[in-house]
């Protein structure tokens, strides 16, 4: 340990021999501080600042009137991680790489609400966890105000739920009904899916029945373009590829009346839409083929009043005669 010893000199010396002399030991001892200077040794103790570098690593604990500060460096890594607490909060920082490019992490804990900036954030609970992608899961429930996922997936404070893509779940019972572009039910078990309230979708898939009250089609001429009437003969090429049969579905045996796709997508044409490929599967929009049947149904009756007028005619021209 290194220790300072000031020069002395009494005011009434006059001998220069000996001022000479102590002023040559007060040199040969300041040199020998100087080169044996210790910084634990001669750190201000009101400050009670430490600074210890081994390794290429600076430890720094400071304290003040504001409150207390460590801080710990790796020269090596540029690691740099720190921990501050004064009376308003408690500050955690941790940062690595060069003035460039830095991954920044930081966290500050006030009162009334808690600041985290970082990369990535991962929680491993009973309860719920987070990996670094982002993805969550929860053992609970969430409760909030609202919920909006790149307007993909949004519900607002009422409740109200809106999926931009597809939804798979065990039970669902909405109490104001269904609004989707495309609805889908499915279910193994032989057990009759039943949707309370309103449903409204642009195609609805029905793998055997539908029981409901009233089912309204969206016809709107604003929706539409290309309007052009359907002629006599492709509703009579339609019409003799509808070959009613009878059959059993083969996932629960149960009975069915209807047609078969293949046959009416094989024997009706490419004219009008009478069958559609909907995934591995082919299916009929059945509610549309009321069109085909006006048209056959205004055909048959313009024929008929037609053979009526020609009855008619001949009627009369045998009245005449007789």
């Amino acid at each position: 340990m290194a220790v300072y010893k000031p020069l002395v000199l009494d005011k009434d010396e006059t001998d220069i021999n000996k001022i000479m002399s102590k002023l040559y030991r007060f040199s040969r001892d300041l040199k020998f501080t100087l080169s044996n200077l210790s910084l634990e040794d001669n750190t201000d103790a009101s400050v009670l600042d430490i600074l210890d570098s081994r390794d290429n690593k600076v430890r720094q604990i400071s304290f003040s009137a504001d409150g207390l500060t460590i801080d710990l460096k790796d020269c090596e890594t540029g690691m740099h991680t720190s921990l501050e607490q004064t009376s308003e909060k408690i500050s955690l920082l941790v940062d690595s790489g060069s003035v460039v490019e830095t991954m920044l992490s930081r966290m500050e804990l006030y009162g009334e609400y808690i600041t985290l900036k970082t990369g990535q954030v991962v929680i491993q609970a009973q309860n719920m966890s987070l990996d670094k992608n982002g993805n969550a899961r929860f053992s609970g429930d969430i409760i909030g105000g609202s919920i909006n996922i790149g307007g993909k997936f949004i519900v607002d404070t009422t409740g109200k739920c809106y999926i931009a893509g597809s939804l798979t779940t065990e039970t669902l019972n909405p109490p104001d009904g269904i609004y989707a572009e495309e609805l889908e039910i499915y279910n193994d078990n032989d057990v009759i899916n039943t949707v309370t309230g309103n449903i409204g979708c642009g195609d609805a898939y029905i793998s055997e029945d539908l029981t409901c009250r009233r089912v309204y089609q969206t016809s709107d001429r604003r929706r539409k373009q290309d309007i052009t009437p359907i002629s006599e003969e492709e509703a009579a090429e339609a019409l003799r590829a509808i070959i009613p049969a009878k059959y059993r579905f083969r996932d629960s045996q149960r009975p069915g009346i209807g047609c078969i796709a293949q046959e009416i997508y094989r024997n009706a044409g490419e004219t009008l839409p009478m069958a559609a490929r909907h995934e591995d599967c082919l299916v009929l929009p059945y509610g549309s083929y009321g069109a085909v049947y006006a048209c056959m149904i205004q055909d048959n009756q313009r024929r008929i009043n037609a053979l009526k007028q020609e009855v008619k005619r001949r009627k009369e021209e045998t009245s005449v005669k007789l």
